[in-house]
């Protein structure tokens, strides 16, 4: 196990009593100063965790709190995603109702159904929504039929629908980003996504999930599904956004059901991920699910979680020069590392590269702000 910062210790003792409903382990917030206390709070926004670790927060014994000032704004903040996320629930249902009467069945993927692993659903903060439709009755359409016509439907209501991509389209509805999948994986890119595309078909056995304590039902998939799809979306963000959010949403996953990997699966980089993810929550969230394996790269995972090599965001160098020569750094890092898991030709990388500067050519020297 590689030694902590102090905020970092901090930020993971919070997020283990909020996890598995605990006393938090006073021993890393001895001596914590407002500046720690400051620390942290940022570090649990950039990793995607600030409504979790509030709750580990709240069981701090008093004289371990942190000062008043940060309490509110960390508690304003939590009540602030509390109500986003009951949009976000309100939004699904009703999207789910749209699509039903017309005879096309959702299913939840990531996100919201995922809510429902933790202790309070609430504090598991997400972004957009991403959902997979499918024919409610297959002698009427097929299931590539009714996500077109989901598409279509959108499209009728005035919404505009964004189908570049082969895996989703994308729009908005109520002002909430959805991404409708044709895919569950971008099997047009990756060697091994075709072979897990096929697997994932074949487990997603899409089951009723309660909301907001009952208020709302949803299709979820199984924890075999999620399994599968949970570490090649956070393959997919090594080296380029994976996040402790990511992680805890493992943790929750381990465990609630343990790791189901289908005997199909045989990739040996896609089950070292699977090895090195539990490896991690079990030593930094928590979980003690026993796995071989995945050591080396899960603290590497945990060095780009915490210690990014390049970022996406706020490149502090400057010069069209100095700009070109840093991105292609980290095109080059970024690869490599992402090359552990979920293998592509660096010809292909590269000729992929070519073709979104080739169409956007104004991204090649922008820097992105904080």
């Amino acid at each position: 196990m590689r030694r902590l910062h102090k905020q970092e210790g901090m930020l993971f003792a919070l997020l283990r009593a909020s996890l598995h409903q605990k006393k938090t382990e006073t021993c890393f917030f001895e001596g914590a100063s407002a500046d720690d206390w400051k620390a942290c709070y940022k570090l649990a926004c950039q990793q995607g965790v600030m409504a979790l670790a509030w709750d580990g927060v709240l069981k701090l014994p008093a004289e371990m709190i942190p000062p008043k000032a940060l309490r509110i704004t960390w508690g304003m903040a939590v009540q602030a995603y509390e109500k986003k996320y009951e949009r976000y629930c309100n939004t699904i249902q009703e999207l789910t109702d749209f699509y039903l009467r017309r005879g096309i069945m959702t299913v939840q993927l990531k996100g919201v159904g995922l809510s429902t692993y933790y202790p309070v659903p609430s504090h598991r903060e997400g972004g957009d929504i991403d959902i997979y439709t499918f024919s409610k009755n297959k002698e009427v359409m097929t299931d590539a039929e009714a996500n077109l016509l989901a598409d279509k439907l959108m499209e009728e209501q005035g919404i505009e629908v964004d189908m570049h991509s082969p895996k989703h389209s994308n729009f908005y509805y109520k002002g909430i980003p959805i991404e409708n999948h044709k895919t569950f994986l971008n099997v047009e890119r990756f060697p091994i996504a075709v072979q897990v595309e096929s697997i994932l078909k074949k487990v997603i056995n899409p089951q009723h999930t309660a909301l907001l304590n009952g208020k709302y039902r949803i299709l979820t998939p199984s924890a075999s599904f999620n399994t599968l799809f949970l570490t090649f979306h956070s393959a997919q963000h090594y080296g380029s956004g994976l996040a402790l959010h990511h992680l805890c949403d493992w943790a929750m996953l381990v465990s609630k059901y343990g790791v189901q990997i289908p005997k199909e699966l045989t990739d040996e980089r896609f089950l070292e991920a699977i090895a090195a993810l539990t490896c991690l929550c079990n030593r930094y969230l928590g979980t003690s699910y026993i796995i071989p394996g995945g050591e080396e790269l899960a603290e590497e995972m945990l060095e780009e979680i915490l210690h990014p090599k390049y970022l996406q965001r706020g490149i502090t160098v400057k010069g069209k020069m100095n700009i070109f020569f840093y991105k292609t750094k980290r095109f080059m890092y970024m690869s490599r590392i992402n090359n552990r898991i979920l293998y592509l030709p660096m010809w292909k990388r590269v000729w992929e590269s070519i073709v979104i500067h080739v169409r956007k050519p104004d991204i090649i020297f922008r820097v992105e702000q904080k």
